[in-house]
């Protein structure tokens, strides 16, 4: 009889045990639909498109389905802008300082292929989102944002744990030449004086065209409400690549605010240094390296308007891009 009970133990705890397993093949969560599209420090999920001549761009964005099992399932996400999301986040953010509210990308600057719907087919996880982006005549001084989010839909559930469900597309336009370039080697003189520079740890540089960027003079707050009249216009013009592939050649200097108030203007020789360097560790990764040497003036006429300042601005501003060899499409290729 004891044999019996102990057998019945036995069996009841193999029986148990097998159904745990079972569970396991089960889905253990609600499948969720979300973006793959994280914000940065800066509240916005920064992407990158280069720029074209004729305005034309393209990203896809990530629509993501959760579970711990494979979608089993076609699911069509409904996605469409969100035009609330983003002034709630300006007010937020930056308060009554609308000069650096971001602003939602007209209609007219993009358009979606599939018309709304990401299809999601049974035995994927992921698939992406196609947005194309039509620029030509867009203002590239402006913080430009293209505010998403997931609609409801009958065949999946909205992951609005975190905002998931949204996607705040801040757009940067890059081209050769644009990033954020180290500016310790620029150095801010008052007047002619030789004495005691002041400088800028970085500098953001920005598209102009395909082959212009500006920035902002000396070590001028770049979210300073009268910014734009210390708006620097670089030109870059055509090289030269000597015997180790090094180019080199001329640059442009000029206002980027047409009255010229601060009087920027240059002075000595102005050229750039191009290099392409292979990493000293990771044999797929190219270090492209873009050197500008600079010499300019500008007057500070906003900080004490009766009493005008003009600075003397030499140096070299650098930028180092790692590029992985790997990834044909460049704006993925590039390591932000």
């Amino acid at each position: 009889m004891k044999k019996v009970y102990i057998l019945g133990i036995i069996l009841g705890a193999c029986t148990l045990f097998s159904s745990c397993n079972d569970e396991w093949k089960d889905e253990l969560f609600v499948r969720m639909v979300s973006f793959k599209a994280p914000n940065g420090s800066n509240s916005v999920s920064d992407i990158y498109i280069r720029y074209q001549p004729d305005g034309s761009g393209s990203f896809q964005l990530p629509v993501i389905v959760s579970g711990s099992q494979t979608n089993d399932r076609d699911i069509d996400v409904e996605i469409s802008v969100d035009n609330d999301t983003l002034a709630i986040l300006n007010t937020e953010k930056y308060l009554d300082r609308r000069d650096l509210w971001y602003k939602q990308l007209p209609e007219q600057f993009y358009s979606f292929p599939t018309n709304g719907v990401c299809h999601i087919p049974a035995g994927r996880d992921d698939q992406t989102y196609d947005i194309d982006f039509h620029l030509e005549g867009l203002d590239l001084n402006e913080k430009w944002v293209l505010p998403l989010t997931i609609d409801k839909g009958p065949s999946y559930e909205l992951n609005i744990r975190k905002g998931y469900y949204k996607a705040l597309l801040n757009l940067h336009l890059f081209n050769d030449y644009s990033g954020t370039y180290s500016a310790t080697g620029m150095n801010v003189y008052l007047g002619e004086s030789s004495n005691d520079p002041a400088t800028a740890g970085t500098r953001d540089v920005r598209v102009v065209d395909d082959k212009s960027v500006f920035f902002y003079a000396g070590t001028w707050w770049e979210e300073d409400e009268h910014r734009d009249k210390y708006k620097v216009i670089v030109e870059f013009g055509e090289g030269t690549k000597d015997a180790d592939g090094v180019v080199t050649g001329p640059l442009t200097v000029k206002a980027g605010d047409a009255a010229n108030e601060t009087q920027i203007s240059s002075f000595g020789n102005c050229r750039y240094r191009r290099s392409v360097e292979p990493h000293p560790t990771q044999p797929y990764i190219e270090l492209h390296t873009t050197v500008m040497y600079l010499n300019y003036y500008y007057t500070d006429v906003t900080s004490d308007p009766n009493n005008p300042l003009t600075y003397r601005v030499t140096g070299n501003m650098s930028m180092q891009r790692s590029i992985n060899t790997l990834i044909p499409d460049q704006d993925q290729a590039i390591q932000w």
